[in-house]
C-alpha cells in the first residue's frame, strides 16, 4: 500500500494528470506485484518554476519533469525496485513523458509506521 505523490507543472491538463496516476499505478502493479486496488495519489500540480532538475544531472536531458515520491513498506529488493522504475517509466512514456523526465524517489519505512484506518484501532 505505497503512498504516492505526483508532482507536475500546473500547466498539465487535468486530464493527463489523472492518466499519470493511472500509469503509476499500474507501474507499481506490474514491477512491485502490488494489488491495483492498493491505491494511495495525492498530484500535486505546481507553478512551473517551483519545479526545479538540473536538466544534464547524470548525463540526462531534463525538461518537463514528472516527480514521483513513493512512500512505502521495507520489504522490496533493489532488483523488484528496479523493476517497478522501468514499469512506471515505460507506462509514463507511453503517454508522452520522456524517460528522462522521469524522476522516481523512494522512502521506505515499518509496518508500525502506517495506519490506513480500515483496520481500527491498533492495540498496543
Amino acid at each position: 500500500m505505497p503512498l504516492v505523490t505526483i508532482e507536475i507543472a500546473e500547466t498539465v491538463p487535468v486530464e493527463t494528470r489523472l492518466a499519470y496516476a493511472d500509469a503509476v499505478n499500474a507501474g507499481l502493479v506490474e514491477g512491485l506485484g502490488m494489488d491495483a486496488e492498493d491505491r494511495f495519489q495525492v498530484i500535486h500540480p505546481l507553478p512551473a518554476d517551483h519545479l526545479i532538475a538540473d536538466p544534464h544531472h547524470l548525463g540526462g536531458d531534463r525538461q518537463d519533469v514528472v516527480f514521483v515520491r513513493i512512500l512505502m513498506v521495507r520489504m522490496y529488493d533493489a532488483a523488484t525496485k528496479e523493476r517497478m522504475y522501468d514499469a512506471v517509466a515505460r507506462r509514463l512514456e507511453a503517454l508522452g513523458v520522456r524517460p528522462s523526465d522521469v524522476f522516481i524517489a523512494v522512502t521506505e519505512n515499518g509496518l508500525e509506521d502506517w495506519y490506513p484506518g480500515a483496520r481500527g484501532a491498533r492495540t498496543p
